[in-house]
């Protein structure tokens, strides 16, 4: 009874695949780099909000004189993540926007 229920699923998730993908024609460059610049979207999201709880973590017991290097070096390695993502999402968006312009109708 369990094989044909997942054979049956397996079926079904295979074709709703196949109808997402042709809807939303996700197996265009268009729809890869929409898929990318959600991705970095939300993981950009996702890491400035980390970084918003580890600095609220941080400052508001007061930072002491041992933990100042520590907290330094995360705002370094906080800064170089950010931009990082932000350069990926930028540069993702800028050919996102150029491919649907330049899409044929």
């Amino acid at each position: 009874m369990w094989r044909r229920w997942i054979s049956d699923l397996s079926v079904a998730l295979h074709w709703t695949k196949r109808d997402l993908i042709r809807r939303w024609r996700l197996d265009t460059s268009t729809g890869v780099m929409g898929i990318l610049t959600l991705v970095s979207g939300l993981l950009l999201f996702v890491v400035i909000g980390d970084a918003i709880a580890h600095i609220f973590r941080s400052f508001v017991p007061f930072v002491s004189g041992s933990r100042v290097g520590e907290v330094y070096w995360q705002s370094i390695g906080f800064g170089i993540k950010v931009s990082l993502i932000f350069l990926i999402f930028i540069g993702s968006l800028i050919i996102l926007i150029l491919l649907k312009f330049s899409e044929r109708r």
